[in-house]
C-alpha cells in the first residue's frame, strides 16, 4: 500500500478570516515539543511518507519553523498550504523554505478585491493577496527551486461561484489547481451554512473556469478524503458536519489510530493523484 500524505494543522490563528474556513478547532496550539512527538509517531509508524503544514495559517505558529527542519530531518516529502500573504517575507521562512518543498498550495478562491473581503480574505485592515503578489511568490519558489510543484486551491462558495478565475490566473506556471465544493459545517461557535452553493452552481463553476494546461482537479466532497491532525495531537474524521476524534497522537501510536479511522480510500486517491 502506497505510504499516506497526513496533514499537519499546527495553529488555528490566521491573519485572514474566510467565512467558510473550516479550521475551527477552539484549542490552543500545542508547543513544539508536543508536535516533536507526533512527527516522531508519524515516522515510527512507516505509514507516511509526506508532511503538509497547514492551519489557519501555518507561517503564523511559533513552533513552524523549527518543525519544518525537523520534519525535513526526518526525511519526509514536505509540502504547505498557505494563504500566502507572508510568502515573500524571510522572517516567516525557514532556513531553504522554497527549496525543501516539494509542493507549495495557495489558497485563491478570488481576484476581486471586493469578493476577497466578502469571504473575509483579508486580514483586519483589509489588506488582501494581490495578483501582482502572487505572480512574484510563484516566480520566487520556482526560482529558488524549479522542480517544486505549484498548486492553487479554490474553494467555490455563494461569494465566488460566478467569478471566472481562469481569465485571471492562465498565464501562471501552475502545475495543478484545486477546486473545491465548500463543505457545510458547523460548530456550536461556527457555521457557514449561508455560503452553500449546488450542485448546478458547481458544475457552472468548472463550466465558466477551463483549463489552462494546468492538472484541473474538482472535489465536489472533502468527507474523509485526507488524514490531518488538529493543533492538540488529535486525527478527526470530518465525515459529519463537525469534527469527530478517532484518537490522539500523543497518547496512542499512529497505526493503532488509523484502524478506527474511515478513510474514503477513493476519494483520497483521487485527491493525491500524483501527489496534488
Amino acid at each position: 500500500m502506497e505510504k499516506l500524505k497526513v496533514n499537519l494543522h499546527i495553529t488555528e490563528t490566521c491573519n485572514f478570516h474566510c467565512r467558510h474556513c473550516f479550521a475551527q478547532f477552539d484549542e490552543p496550539d500545542m508547543p513544539l515539543p508536543a508536535w516533536k512527538r507526533i512527527v516522531d509517531n508519524l515516522k515510527a509508524s512507516g505509514m507516511v511518507s509526506h508532511i503538509n503544514f497547514a492551519g489557519g495559517e501555518p507561517l503564523l505558529s511559533p513552533s513552524f519553523k523549527e518543525l519544518f527542519a525537523y520534519a525535513y530531518a526526518q526525511h519526509f516529502v514536505l509540502s504547505v498550504i498557505s494563504n500566502g500573504y507572508f510568502l515573500l517575507d524571510k522572517k516567516y521562512l525557514p532556513d531553504g523554505f522554497f527549496r525543501k518543498l516539494s509542493m507549495l498550495g495557495i489558497s485563491v478562491d478570488s481576484m476581486d478585491r471586493d469578493t476577497q473581503k466578502e469571504i473575509g480574505r483579508c486580514d483586519a485592515k483589509g489588506n488582501i493577496l494581490t495578483l501582482p503578489v502572487l505572480k512574484g511568490i510563484i516566480r520566487k519558489a520556482k526560482t529558488e527551486n524549479p522542480a517544486i510543484a505549484i498548486k492553487l486551491n479554490t474553494v467555490v462558495t455563494a461569494c465566488n461561484k460566478d467569478e471566472r478565475l481562469t481569465e485571471k490566473l492562465s498565464d501562471l506556471p501552475v502545475d495543478r489547481w484545486k477546486i473545491l465544493k465548500m463543505k457545510p459545517f458547523r460548530t456550536e461557535e461556527f457555521s457557514n451554512y449561508d455560503l452553500q452553493i449546488s450542485d448546478d452552481d458547481f458544475a457552472a463553476f468548472r463550466k465558466n473556469n477551463p483549463p489552462h494546461g494546468e492538472q484541473q482537479v474538482f472535489e465536489d466532497s472533502l468527507d474523509r478524503s485526507y488524514v490531518f491532525i488538529d493543533p492538540q495531537g488529535n486525527l478527526l474524521d470530518n465525515g459529519g458536519e463537525s469534527y469527530a476524534v478517532v484518537g490522539n497522537l500523543l497518547e496512542e501510536d499512529f497505526v493503532s489510530v488509523m484502524k478506527r479511522y474511515a478513510l474514503n480510500r477513493k476519494l483520497y486517491e483521487a485527491r493525491y493523484k500524483e501527489r496534488g
